[in-house]
């Protein structure tokens, strides 16, 4: 409001201006002695202002996500590790000019001061800090945008090449799903989630790392789908080694238009005035030695040792805390080589994580204090366990694979489920008396219960492919149609099945109930549609995988599988029992007794909790932390070494900081326990060094020649789930009691070890593998198999997956073109890959092989150590 007063004493002049008000009433309080004048001024609308808000919650999100990572490894404390850039001389095509420089108060804006297309290539060698540097540079474009609202700034968006299926989805699309798989709480744009429009509008900056990491095809057909996708205006960053992609660029496949720069070692005069400010102040005398030496002897061991930023952070780590003497690392004596500097850090990291600190007092809940020496044994056992198996996603659901808990989990299973004969048995004793069957009368409903059950899970584990042995996802049973949605997202089923299932079963449903009422009155009807047809399509519905590479961490996951099996308990489970129930209580010649329905409820929930990714959870934990293996509290542990900087998350799973940190730890743990060593390179012979065999080696040909005794293992993929569903059974429906029942329980492991038996007894097969420039041809008993180069994309070792499980061995496979002539049928594995010779069971091959492979097949021969393929 503004007053004004005229001259020659005139009435004052009110004024009300509103501007974008919403106000229904203008209320003027005071005495009013002149005109009184409102006026409305109305902006145009801004119709970005939702699609702004979803910005704002998206940078929000990722700053606190990463600031957690850069402050688990004390990136930016006091102040960003003094990372080094310079422009990259071993690339042709390196685009613009970004002068040299160090950390990243000018990395981000040299980025923005690319134009018109900001593309940024980030080089470095291992340990060289292009990791440290490109997360840096993330911190400071989201703190850009969200403190000085540069609307101009894109939201980076980290993500690993290792997730893009470029043969299934275009850059965009990509881009859109793992928005709305990571962030599915931003606030909708038009009543749709604005992915898509974060991503079309240029919104996002996608951050890539992993190019390394992938097969040499792959690396290509990334980059070939990444430069289509950016288009002529795209902006994108890239993270990779420099030998890697040096050699890409050089066959014309760089990234096309981008600036490329290349990460540093550290400087030894600057990680002195690094340490010196991260240093406590009490401690300048005892850190004086090192500071010194870094200063005065830059080719000392420890000057060289300390180029890297993942040892600056270990030897700040390791020595923050008093009586430890950061001097002693100057020692040439004890430690005359670089090797030597970084082998005795990496053997303190882990004491230096877990100091012996004392609760604070007053604290309601202080931080558990873990003991140093038993934290490191624990995270040893568990990088031994990832790198026998040959992983480095350490995922607790995959625990259950460790020697141990496989070992104990046929007793495991027998004990609990007789101990759950005894509690179902209980309450229903009344009911056996009174009824004419006795106690076969509750076996009967309790069978039928488990049977049911297992007929849901049989059905949703073909829906779903073996994922059904990962975590669940968490759905809420009020919200159908939004768990709908993860049906056609994780379906292993072609469209056709799923239309036919999810109209079909619905359908089912209601013209069975339709012929009880108006036709046949027959109970079982009834007792089909509710007790059968509709639990399995529940089950498909609410227990569908969770996405475990994108989850916000692995407690949310484990947290998801327990509200999921509950939901099935609660909701599936009494479904089938209330088949069974109205099957008794609906037919003529039943007791009319709902206790049935009790039991059959029962057995299906023993069954869906004793075959959950959850029990198995609860069995490799508890037998690993009762030998010492594990701590009993695993997932705070795991959480605490986070927090220390030792792991860090990758989706639901956890990875080691470093992988060298891993390699260290396991071959610690392997040399204390006098066994073998991490696997490394392939040097154990295989096929060629095996009895009977022959190879003849030339510069044109590898030819092995031999037999080999037959070792069947396939078939235990299919009995080893029906020897789960029996033991269920046969335990929980009170047949353990009856001597002559264990023969059922028996015949199955007896049936495959005979199958394995006979197979190996029978006479050796011929085995042949020939490779020459032309291709590969393999001959295994009378079945031939012959891949032309020209048709063969990819040649690998990989575990064999034969209908969607498992069979326990791995084989040489190859992945054929898309215009390659297909293969026979019976060689077809899964994922597209098709068999070439059976290895047996470790992944190792003999170097005479392996360097075949590579003279003749090139790039094609990426081996893959034993990598679980993504079906499992």
């Amino acid at each position: 409001m503004s007053r004004q007063t005229g001259s020659g004493g005139e009435r004052p002049q009110i004024t009300n201006t509103a501007v974008d008000c919403t106000a229904e009433y203008l209320i003027q309080i005071g005495i009013l002695q002149g005109d009184l004048n409102v006026s409305l001024r109305v902006d145009a609308p801004d119709d970005d202002a939702p699609l702004a808000a979803a910005e704002r919650r998206l940078a929000r999100s990722l700053l606190y996500r990463w600031r957690a990572e850069a402050d688990a490894w004390d990136m930016t404390d006091p102040q960003p590790l003094p990372v080094r850039w310079t422009p990259s001389h071993r690339v042709a095509s390196a685009g613009e000019y970004i002068p040299a420089g160090s950390g990243t108060d000018t990395i981000a804006g040299a980025f923005l001061r690319l134009g018109p297309r900001r593309r940024l290539v980030v080089l470095g060698t291992a340990g060289s800090g292009k990791t440290v540097l490109s997360v840096l540079l993330t911190l400071e474009l989201l703190a850009r945008r969200l403190t000085q609202g540069e609307r101009e700034v894109p939201i980076p968006l980290v993500l690993s090449l290792e997730s893009w299926d470029t043969r299934r989805q275009s850059l965009t699309e990509w881009l859109v799903d793992r928005l709305h798989r990571d962030h599915p709480g931003l606030p909708p744009v038009d009543g749709v989630h604005p992915a898509r429009r974060l991503v079309l509008d240029r919104r996002v900056l996608p951050v890539l790392d992993g190019l390394d990491e992938l097969p040499g095809h792959r690396r290509a057909e990334v980059l070939d789908v990444l430069n289509s996708g950016l288009g002529g205006d795209g902006d994108a960053v890239l993270v990779s080694r420099t030998a890697e992609y040096a050699d890409l660029d050089g066959q014309g496949k760089g990234l096309r238009h981008a600036t490329v720069i290349e990460s540093l070692p550290l400087r030894p005069d600057e990680v002195a005035d690094y340490l010196r400010r991260a240093r406590p102040r009490a401690r300048a005398a005892a850190w004086a030695g090192l500071l010194d030496t870094l200063r005065a002897q830059p080719s000392a061991p420890v000057s060289w040792a300390l180029t890297s930023p993942l040892m600056v952070w270990l030897v700040r780590r390791s020595y923050e805390q008093p009586p430890s003497a950061p001097g002693e690392l100057a020692d040439r004596a004890r430690f005359p080589t670089r090797e030597a500097v970084e082998a005795h850090l990496l053997d303190r990291i882990v004491p230096a994580a877990f100091p012996a600190r004392p609760p604070e007092p007053g604290r309601l809940h202080p931080p558990r204090a873990w003991d140093a020496e038993r934290a490191d044994a624990w995270l040893s056992y568990l990088a031994l366990l990832l790198s026998r198996r040959e992983e480095s996603e350490l995922a607790w659901w995959r625990l259950y694979a460790a020697p141990l808990p496989r070992l104990l989990a046929v007793p495991a299973l027998t004990a609990a489920g007789i101990l759950l004969s005894f509690v179902i048995r209980a309450p229903m004793s009344g009911y056996a008396r009174t009824s004419g069957l006795g106690d076969i009368s509750v076996t009967n409903a309790v069978m039928f219960g488990v049977v049911l059950a297992a007929l849901a899970r049989s059905v949703t584990a073909g829906w779903f492919g073996q994922r059904l042995a990962e975590p669940r996802r968490s759905a809420n049973p009020l919200l159908f149609v939004h768990a709908l949605r993860s049906v056609d997202r994780h379906a292993r089923v072609g469209p056709q099945v799923r239309l036919a299932a999810l109209t079909g079963g619905p359908a089912l449903v209601v013209v069975l109930l339709a012929l009880y009422v108006f036709r046949t009155p027959d109970p079982a009807l009834v007792m089909l549609a509710i007790g059968a047809v509709l639990p399995v399509l529940l089950m498909i519905v609410y227990a569908a995988p969770a996405d475990t590479v994108d989850a916000a961490g692995p407690g949310e996951l484990l947290r998801g599988e327990q509200t999921t099996l509950v939901t099935t308990v609660t909701l599936v489970a009494p479904l089938i029992g209330a088949g069974a129930g109205s099957f008794f209580w609906l037919d003529a010649r039943g007791s009319g007794s709902w206790w049935p329905a009790f039991g059959a409820w029962a057995g299906a929930s023993a069954m869906f909790v004793l075959l959950s990714p959850w029990s198995r959870w609860i069995l490799a934990k508890c037998s690993l932390a009762a030998t010492g293996r594990v701590p009993w509290a695993l997932m705070s542990f795991l959480g605490d070494a986070r927090t220390a900087g030792l792991l860090q998350l990758s989706g639901g799973t956890y990875r080691f900081r470093n992988r060298r940190l891993q390699e260290h730890l396991a071959g610690r743990r392997a040399r204390e326990r006098g066994t073998a060593a991490v696997p490394g390179p392939p040097r154990v012979p295989a096929l060629a060094a095996a009895r009977h065999f022959t190879v003849r080696s030339t510069g044109d040909r590898y030819h092995l020649r031999g037999r080999s005794r037959r070792l069947p293992l396939a078939h235990w993929a299919v009995l080893g789930p029906l020897m789960a569903f029996v033991l269920v059974r046969f335990t929980v429906a009170g047949q353990w009691r009856e001597l002559p029942s264990w023969a059922s329980v028996l015949f199955l492991p007896f049936l495959g070890a005979l199958i394995t038996v006979i197979g190996f007894l029978m006479p050796r097969r011929r085995i042949e593998l020939e490779v020459t420039r032309d291709g590969v041809t393999s001959v295994t008993g009378r079945r031939r198999r012959s891949y032309a180069w020209r048709h063969v994309e990819e040649i690998t070792v990989r575990r064999v997956i034969f209908r969607g499980r498992d069979a326990g061995f791995y084989a040489l496979q190859v992945r054929p073109t898309a215009d390659a002539p297909r293969p026979p049928r019976r060689s077809r594995l899964g994922d597209g890959w098709y068999l070439v010779l059976p290895l047996g069971l470790t992944p190792r091959i003999d170097d005479g092989l392996s360097g075949a492979l590579a003279g003749f097949a090139g790039p094609r021969w990426t081996h893959g150590t034993g990598t679980r393929p993504s079906a499992e």
